[in-house]
């Protein structure tokens, strides 16, 4: 034990991977611009910075799936310039992707040696006997309990990253890149993943490791990099920055609030939702909210809150219950009844659900106002294009033209997009799931301003938030789900982090 400690810092004494003058190019953009830096030996080593700062650009490039225009990598101490992520892998280097990597058909082992099966002594035929006891012996280092022949489509997605951890751990690398590993996580797989990146980092096994959550990044974080606009701003230990700092870096200018101060006018209720029932996922949901209202619905991961909002616009079904529009009930059997009725919904998944990703900004943000706002079967072209210059410009989209495929801004200007294409329909009532999900310190501030500007104009905002310091801080009144039902509510001056999570988990609280 001793003679492997004295290992791991004899490796951390210096550098294992370095950067000198990378610049990686797009069309119409600069994605890095001269990077120059270094990443010591078996540490925690973060990287910050805006959407669009580099950040990602940089992993592809280390992992071998873009090549850098200039400059060159040195990685343990030889030249680093990979043809793919499996060679990447071959020389010690492995991805845990935001988007997971997974053949849902295929087994946990099968998926852990996918390209580097074991075959049989003398045969071509893969050795599955042999695949599924080290897929065993690896899962029990690391406290993991899964059949090896289990289907990956059976696992969650926090299971499923955990596999993907398995994978690199698997094939013996020294650096594992980690790009927004925790988007998805509960608070308890969040304490698994980083129990297991300082069990890495004590086996001498470098972390490069992408958050925008900063308070991640000074927990399990040694080193932090700074980015922005494509170039490298500074590298320094944790204890060199405080968040205001870090911010202030990522940003380019000084941010003296992380939130926006709020004076809200509240007016009539806008929507009321009575009596709300779907068995087996929630309960007799009884809620309001006012124009001009930011109501927060809070609770742990899979207490129902998409559900209930995805009923409430029809997306799914429900057994019971009301909704009354400005005092009016009113009957909603499809999304097309809900806009018509002025209530609209931002996906927690803007990839998956909320944007056409091949598609432009103009054609993504008229998506919804083609059959809402035109009545003409022939489309209206200068109509489209000048509704679409209005909401990039009232949103602050930043993109060279209307015509930049929506896969290719980065993520806050993808949500930024979502929420144009609801606002050019003029909603009363916006639910926003998770509304800044993977996005920057700075995209955030400007989504907070957006969503004063529309409760300013008489907008109800419900937004259904993971985030604790988020939804304390943008929130008027809270809602809390626990188990399906409504576990109680809490005025912003009684909503705190101990009294929501209270409620939250079924340990206290009023009814």
């Amino acid at each position: 034990m001793v003679s492997v400690n004295v290992e791991n810092e004899k490796a951390r004494s210096g550098n294992i991977l370095e950067f000198h003058n990378i610049t990686k190019r797009f069309p119409g953009v600069t994605a890095l611009n001269n990077v120059t830096f270094s990443v010591r030996s078996g540490c925690v080593h973060c990287i910050v910075g805006e959407n669009g700062a580099g950040k990602s650009t940089l992993m592809k490039i280390i992992n071998g799936m873009y090549k850098a225009d200039e400059g060159e990598m040195v990685f343990d101490g030889k030249p680093w310039n990979p043809t793919g992520s499996a060679k990447a892998r071959e020389g010690g280097i492995a991805m845990v992707h935001q988007e997971l990597n997974i053949i849902p058909m295929m087994t946990i082992a099968q998926n852990l040696f996918l390209g580097r099966e074991i075959k049989r002594r003398g045969s071509i035929t893969m050795d599955d006997r042999e695949m599924r006891e080290q897929t065993r012996a690896l899962m029990r280092e690391y406290g993991l309990d899964f059949d090896p022949d289990q289907k990956m489509s059976e696992l969650s997605i926090a299971e499923a990253q955990q596999i993907e951890i398995l994978k690199c751990l698997s094939c013996n690398a020294k650096a594992i890149l980690m790009d927004e590993p925790t988007s998805s996580l509960t608070e308890k797989e969040i304490g698994f993943l980083f129990d297991s990146i300082r069990k890495m980092r004590s086996q001498g096994i470098t972390i490069i490791y992408i958050s925008h959550k900063l308070e991640e990044i000074f927990e399990i974080g040694e080193y932090i990099s700074v980015f922005r606009d494509g170039q490298h701003i500074e590298t320094r230990p944790v204890s060199g920055f405080t968040k205001a700092s870090m911010i202030e870096m990522m940003v380019g200018r000084e941010m003296k609030e992380i939130y926006p101060p709020r004076t809200p006018k509240l007016g009539e209720v806008a929507l009321r939702v009575e009596g709300f029932t779907r068995k087996g996922v929630f309960e007799n949901i009884t809620f309001e909210v006012r124009a001009g209202e930011i109501l927060g619905i809070a609770g742990l991961v899979g207490a129902g809150r998409t559900e209930i909002a995805r009923s409430i616009i029809a997306l799914d079904p429900h057994d019971s219950g009301k909704v009354y529009r400005d005092g009016k009930e009113i009957a909603i059997h499809n999304v097309n009844q809900a806009i018509e009725n002025g209530i609209a919904m931002i996906s927690e998944d803007r990839r998956k659900y909320g944007l056409v990703l091949v598609r432009g900004i103009r054609e993504n943000t008229s998506l919804v106002a083609l059959s809402h706002l035109y009545n003409s079967k022939v489309l209206n072209l200068r109509k489209e294009r000048e509704l679409a210059e209005r909401m990039k410009e009232a949103l602050s989209i930043k993109a060279p033209n209307l015509e930049v495929p929506a896969k290719n801004l980065s993520g806050g200007n993808q949500q930024k997009v979502v929420l144009a294409k609801w606002m050019a329909v003029s909603p009363k009532v916006l639910i926003m799931d998770e509304p800044t999900r993977g996005i920057d310190v700075g995209t955030k501030y400007e989504i907070y301003k957006l969503m004063n500007q529309m409760t300013s104009q008489g907008i109800a905002i419900i937004m259904i938030n993971s985030d604790m310091e988020e939804l304390l801080g943008m929130s008027d009144r809270i809602c809390v789900i626990h188990a399906g039902r409504l576990a109680g509510e809490l005025s912003r001056e009684e909503a705190k982090p101990a009294s929501v999570m209270e409620l939250a988990t079924g340990t206290g609280g009023r009814p």
